[in-house]
């Protein structure tokens, strides 16, 4: 058992809860910071310390921080950008004031080492840059595309009731996709190594597949014929606002260039993004990866109203 303590925000999101769910695992204790508590009402989560914080009081950040060996932020799905980059500053002076020991950073995406052009990817650096200049040390794992994303309401019912897996990807596109729960056991191991301190990690997941190989995957898991569907990055932009219109920030318009712009990149730089040579990475931080057929198995594919949508 540990005895360290590590204070989760965005706790009741998609990737909070497994990094909960790893947490609790290795034995650490854990406290939530989420503005949806009754998440947390259930035997899975009994011992659990959930705590609400507004970014917009700095005093309840300091009170979520104290006592923490560690604080993991997520960047979240949904944020503008001013916001985003206001709300990790001022997570950043909590934890300096609280005494924590080590922050880790997961930015929900690839981000290059030097500015590139494509104003996701080089916000994401830029707010890499205001965690660091807290002083708190810090480790920022940079996850490349998540194997939980085929679960969510803008995926899983084209598999389920089009067998089509719908994505923006071009057909010769490898990407080495990982599972969240490998990603929250990546920034446990960066709480435990100094010598992590300041690295700035790309990761995904053991294998390198192209959409026709994800969607063979899936047919197998599943038990049905799917077959890739591409998606045009502008058409995409579209149907993802139309999913969330009530939590984002832009206008439909605004919303859909984003995101074909930030899939184009992806698509014209053959994946950069998307792909990672993953040896040196586990010579250095060995974890046992989850391939996607594995994952795939130990999913529930039955829709539901209420299913995941983001986080």
């Amino acid at each position: 058992m540990h005895n360290k303590a590590v204070t989760v925000f965005g706790a009741s999101g998609r990737q909070g809860l497994a990094q909960i769910r790893q947490l609790r695992a290795q034995g650490f204790w854990v406290r939530a910071v989420t503005r949806s508590p009754e998440r947390f009402y259930t035997d899975e989560f009994e011992g659990v310390a959930v705590v609400r914080a507004d970014y917009n009081d700095p005093n309840s950040l300091v009170t979520a921080c104290n006592n923490a060996d560690g604080v993991f932020f997520t960047h979240p799905m949904f944020e503008d950008a001013i916001h985003v980059n206001d709300h990790i500053a001022r997570v950043g002076e909590a934890a300096k004031k609280a005494g924590v020991k080590r922050l880790v950073y997961n930015t929900s995406s690839f981000v290059p080492d030097t500015p590139c052009g494509e104003p996701n990817y080089d916000g994401n650096l830029i707010r890499e840059n205001i965690f660091a200049a807290s002083g708190v040390p810090l480790t920022v794992i940079r996850p490349v595309l998540f194997m939980d994303n085929l679960l969510t309401n803008w995926v899983k019912p084209g598999l389920i009731n089009d067998g089509r897996y719908r994505y923006p990807h071009e057909p010769t596109m490898k990407a080495n996709w990982i599972c969240l729960d490998d990603v929250a056991r990546f920034m446990i191991a960066a709480l435990n190594r100094d010598d992590l301190i300041g690295e700035r990690i790309v990761i995904g997941g053991p294998e390198a597949l192209l959409p026709d190989e994800i969607a063979s995957t899936l047919s197998q898991a599943i038990g049905k014929a799917i077959t890739f569907e591409y998606v045009t990055p502008r058409h995409y932009g579209e149907l993802m606002y139309d999913l969330f219109s009530d939590v984002s920030p832009l206008s439909r318009e605004e919303y859909a260039q984003a995101l074909e712009a930030f899939y184009i990149y992806k698509n014209k730089n053959n994946g950069r993004a998307f792909l990672v040579d993953m040896k040196p990475i586990l010579e250095r931080i060995p974890i046992e990866l989850t391939p996607l057929a594995q994952w795939a198995k130990e999913q529930d594919w039955v829709l539901r109203d209420d299913g995941p949508s983001g986080g």
